[in-house]
Order: C-alpha cells, then sequence, then structure tokens
C-alpha cells in the first residue's frame, strides 16, 4: 500500500465529487482494492466522456499527455494523464474503448457500467471499484503478463 497512491486517490476524489462526476477505479489499483499484491503503478479510472469538462479546469495544471484518442499496444481510448504529487492518473473516458484480445487481435468494446461498481477502500478512501468479476474478465482479454498475475490472485482471494 501506498501513501502516494492514497494522496493521489483522496484529490481525485474530492474533484470528481465535488463536480458531481461519476467515476469507476479500474486496473492495477483495483485489482490491489481487490486483494492483489502488486505494487501500484498508477490510478485507472473511467469517467464518462460527457463529464470531462466538469473536472478539467481542477486538474488541467497536473495534465502530463492531453485528452485525446490514443491507440497504443492493447487500448483504443481517449484519455488524458495526470501527474499528481509524483503519481501518475490515468483517466479514460466512457463509452468508447476498446481492448486489443491477446488470444486472438481483435478489438473488443470495453463497457463500464458505473451502477455495478462496489465502494471499497484503500487505505480508508472509499472508492467506486470494478467488480471483481468483471476486472477479471477485461484483464482475461488482455492477457498481458500482469493481467495474469492480477487474475491468479484474484481468483484465489474471491473463490468461495
Amino acid at each position: 500500500m501506498s501513501e502516494r497512491v492514497k494522496i493521489a486517490l483522496e484529490w481525485l476524489k474530492d474533484v470528481c465529487d465535488s463536480q458531481e462526476v461519476e467515476f469507476q477505479i479500474v486496473g492495477g489499483l483495483a485489482a490491489t482494492i481487490h486483494g492483489g499484491s502488486r505494487e501500484v503503478a498508477d490510478i485507472d479510472l473511467y469517467i464518462q466522456k460527457s463529464d470531462a469538462d466538469k473536472i478539467l479546469p481542477q486538474i488541467s495544471s497536473y495534465i502530463s499527455r492531453p485528452l485525446n484518442h490514443y491507440i497504443d499496444g492493447s487500448w483504443d481510448l481517449e484519455y488524458l494523464q495526470l501527474i499528481y504529487k509524483s503519481q501518475k492518473i490515468e483517466i479514460g473516458l466512457f463509452p468508447g474503448t476498446k481492448i486489443r484480445s491477446s488470444e486472438n487481435g481483435l478489438w473488443c468494446e470495453l463497457h463500464t457500467n458505473f451502477s455495478t461498481s462496489v465502494i471499497k477502500s484503500y487505505l480508508g478512501v472509499e472508492v467506486p471499484v470494478i467488480p471483481v468479476a468483471q476486472l477479471i474478465s477485461y484483464k482475461r482479454i488482455l492477457g498481458r503478463e500482469v493481467d495474469l498475475i492480477d487474475i491468479q490472485e484474484l481468483e484465489c482471494v474471491s473463490a468461495p
């Protein structure tokens, strides 16, 4: 667990809450929150595309990669990257995100359902997180080494 991640997560939550922007934590941080053990590299989250303009004024001074459409490796999405107090944060926009299947190379639409988020705590910061089954599902499609590690750990902690 990282104090740097906690500080950035508190700030991010405050920004989103103050502008009434729904968000969902995904990626490695979601895996850690659900019981995984990998060190958190960045904070990944999704917001509605229509909400991006609401938070841009509060986050603009921290933008390290501007809001744009990117196709990079396994991802085809609109997102922006921030650095807040040394912590990298990547905010993806929904809808429109696609991920490439490691199995067949085809692009799959990634659906973010904010209504299914589960409220979980990271060092006392309560945030909406992608449900573990959905996280495993999209990590299985991506199939990168880090995803396989997360899947193995998450299947162990979520097993009855």
